[in-house]
């Protein structure tokens, strides 16, 4: 007997009338979104193209008389540029689509994000112009492109780039009304994390997964369809596409479970055992001839810390500059109002765990910490740290700049000299710090900063393990946009006064 019918008799008419049924839906839904996906990516780069001309059009064409509508092509071949700019844009659509490919942009079943893939579109663009750029440059072509050209190009691009994202947004949200349209999700094991990709499902709006319902052995309930020996019925009954496993402990189980359903066209997405350890923070690698995940600190290293050690160094170094004028009138007030130093020199825990000196403006009276001990039974906050609303050791001018984050501004020249970053957790006190717990300790995988997410998000109104947690999302999920993010958030809270004392 051969091969082939020795499968095909293994195979019972109930599973190929399974397998027959999604195969036909993906077929279907497939066409829908390569069709969909082909004309979004059409449009945006006619947005591209129109961009370009139109550009063209009135800084460089211009210069060689007006386009003769009725005879275009011929018109526009009297250019004796135009060759040139249409290699330079070539070479610039090159590098850039093939930037976005990599990273996923033209998938049409990945997550939108608007502002997270157009900070990507921004990277693709610089990269790309810069590329294309240095090729001109070794070319030595004998003209001079349009720099006005070049810039609002790039400008356009992006904005373009935009407008697609969510010319996509609105097409997946008018497909997700349509109900022959959804994609069918089911989950093995009703426990935390089944419950935690359930709420995801549900709230995520771009998506057209649907959530039909658990499969558990332990477990009832409305949303429990039945126990994992059922999947077969279940995935025929319930049309499934995606199958997302959650008790990866249980093998035996999970291998037959594997077994029945793989043989049809249908996602299986196992959660790792630790994933509350590994997150994002990993790499995929192999140890030997075994699969491997290895447990990294941050996605902060290699190029990107080399990008945001940079970028600390510049915006530290124009922002003492700019804010010299504040730092003098700080300085004075300060003067005036109290006795002591201007500065005070504060031994703090950095990166690893390094100790360091924090600059701050002084804000308190001149012997703050021998009164600490006597003010330790009115300590408002939780956790290993020291806080008061209405401290009585802060002076007028103390309170003034605390609220207004201006007592800080001395660490831009921490920054500078690199011993902190302009976002990160922020640095603890030693005598804090020897209360922290192991977890607590991951705060020290990557520089301290001046603002961080718990700036945005509370400042000192927020209990000490919120404070933590939010400095462990920032490590572990550390990304350019989410840098952006927080400067751009810490502005308003700054100048509002908002959870500071």
């Amino acid at each position: 007997m051969s091969l082939e019918i020795q499968m095909n008799k293994n195979l019972k008419p109930g599973h190929l009338l399974i397998a027959e049924d999604i195969v036909s839906y993906k077929k279907k839904t497939l066409r829908i979104e390569m069709v969909l996906n082909i004309g979004l990516i059409g449009i945006e780069y006619f947005l591209y193209l129109l961009s370009f001309f139109l550009l063209f059009h009135y800084k460089v064409a211009a210069d060689y008389g007006a386009i003769d509508w009725t005879n275009f092509s011929n018109s526009i071949r009297q250019i004796p540029v135009i060759g040139e700019y249409v290699l330079l844009l070539g070479v610039i659509f090159t590098v850039y689509t093939g930037w976005l490919y990599q990273r996923g942009m033209f998938k049409w079943n990945r997550d939108i994000k608007v502002f997270d893939d157009t900070i990507i579109a921004g990277k693709a663009v610089a990269f790309s112009f810069l590329v294309t750029l240095g090729l001109i440059f070794f070319l030595k072509t004998s003209i001079i492109y349009s720099r006005v050209l070049i810039l609002v190009l790039a400008i356009l691009m992006v904005l373009s780039f935009l407008l697609s994202r969510f010319l996509r947004l609105g097409a997946l949200l008018l497909l997700k009304r349509t109900a022959h349209y959804d994609k069918n999700v089911l989950i093995i094991g009703a426990g935390r994390v089944g419950e935690q990709i359930r709420d995801n499902l549900n709230a995520n709006k771009s998506s057209r997964s649907r959530f039909i319902g658990f499969l558990d052995d332990f477990k009832k309930g409305h949303q429990i369809l039945g126990s994992i020996p059922q999947i077969e019925q279940l995935v025929q009954k319930h049309k499934i596409h995606e199958i997302y496993i959650t008790i990866p402990s249980e093998r035996g189980v999970i291998n037959q479970l594997i077994t029945s359903v793989r043989k049809y066209d249908v996602q299986i997405k196992i959660i790792p055992e630790l994933f509350e350890l590994v997150t994002s923070s990993v790499s995929f690698d192999h140890a030997f001839d075994y699969p491997c995940i290895e447990i990294v600190r941050t996605p902060l290293r290699g190029l990107n810390w080399f990008m945001k050690r940079n970028a600390d160094f510049i915006l530290s170094a124009i922002g003492i500059i700019l804010i010299s004028p504040i730092l003098l009138i700080t300085a004075i007030a300060i003067k005036i109002d109290s006795k002591g130093p201007l500065l005070i020199k504060q031994k703090r825990i950095g990166k690893n765990g390094a100790p360091f000196h924090m600059l701050k403006f002084r804000s308190m009276v001149a012997n703050a910490e021998a009164l600490k001990a006597s003010l330790a039974s009115q300590n408002e906050a939780v956790g290993p740290i020291f806080k008061m609303k209405n401290d009585p050791r802060i002076t007028r001018v103390g309170r003034f700049i605390r609220k207004y984050s201006l007592d800080e501004l001395p660490q831009l020249f921490n920054v500078l000299v690199g011993q902190m970053s302009l976002i990160g957790p922020r640095p603890p006190l030693p005598n804090e710090v020897e209360q922290y717990t192991d977890y607590q300790w991951r705060r020290f995988d990557v520089r301290p900063g001046i603002t961080g997410l718990w700036q945005v998000s509370g400042r000192s109104d927020l209990p000490f393990e919120e404070w933590v947690k939010l400095d462990i999302y920032y490590i572990e999920r550390w990304s350019l946009a989410l840098e952006f993010k927080i400067l751009l958030k810490t502005i308003p809270v700054v100048l509002k006064g908002e959870g500071a004392y």
